[in-house]
């Protein structure tokens, strides 16, 4: 046997080797895609130790590459509660809405009607800046509310309604003193009485009526300001608020004697 035809046979066994690997090497770096099941536990796992953005991967990827599996739909709440977990609100809202309208009967479904107005809560700005965030999860709890009388839910979705309400109260009353410094007492009296005829039931009632009895007194309307002032003083329970009613109406009183 011929040098050259040792050598031939010697690759020729080698080409199968390299060959099988090489597929071996491919097989093994190819991402592998994982079954629904796989997805979902893995999601609830980094969900269950706060691992935001590894749940929304997980969840994700289930919802995407598996929307007929029956854990589709949890999976989707699941996304959702993972942006929530992770304080991207805007981007919770849309997934908690998403459920809504493609699994209408998720057993989820109530959790996430109240979710979506408890994402627009988080997202409330300070009194004196815009309210939209403020009007919305205002409208959702009370949608919530009346579709779901009886949820364990309720209760809280009623406290997240005065809380707006009380905010939305005090962003009128603040429109109403900047009228007021800037000498449009006309303007101040309409922005006044809209919190007193809208959120009477607001700790900010008696601080709009102490600014009207304020503004009557400016306009010699002084039966009016001790009528406002006399209210504040009989039925506000803020103390510092009463006392400010107090020393009005006696200065009052000593002006009229003079």
């Amino acid at each position: 046997m011929t040098p050259t035809t040792i050598f031939r046979r010697f690759f020729s066994c080698l080409i199968p080797i390299a060959t099988s690997l090489t597929i071996v090497g491919c097989s093994s770096s190819a991402p592998r895609l994982k079954g629904a099941e796989a997805y979902f536990e893995e999601g609830q796992k980094a969900l269950d130790k706060k691992r935001c953005v590894q749940a929304i991967e997980k969840f994700q990827r289930l919802v995407n590459n598996f929307p007929g599996s029956r854990l589709a739909p949890d999976a989707q709440y699941y996304l959702a509660e993972a942006y929530f977990c992770s304080e991207d609100f805007v981007n919770a809202v849309f997934e908690y809405q998403r459920l809504l309208d493609t699994y209408p009967s998720s057993q989820w479904l109530d959790d996430a009607q109240f979710k979506i107005g408890e994402s627009y809560f988080q997202q409330l700005r300070r009194p004196e800046l815009d309210q939209k965030e403020t009007y919305e999860a205002l409208n959702y709890f009370r949608y919530f509310i009346e579709d779901n009388p009886a949820s364990p839910l309720a209760e809280t979705a009623r406290q997240r309604i005065v809380d707006c309400r009380t905010r939305l109260a005090q962003k009128h009353y603040i429109n109403g003193q900047l009228y007021q410094r800037q000498g449009h007492l006309d303007a101040a009296v309409l922005t006044y009485e809209d919190v007193v005829r809208t959120y009477p039931d607001t700790p900010w009632y008696y601080h709009t009526l102490l600014q009207l009895g304020e503004i009557a007194q400016m306009r010699d309307d002084l039966s009016g300001a001790r009528g406002y002032w006399e209210e504040v003083l009989s039925d506000s329970d803020e103390e510092k608020l009463q006392e400010k009613a107090r020393e009005k109406l006696e200065k009052l009183q000593v002006a009229g004697e003079q």
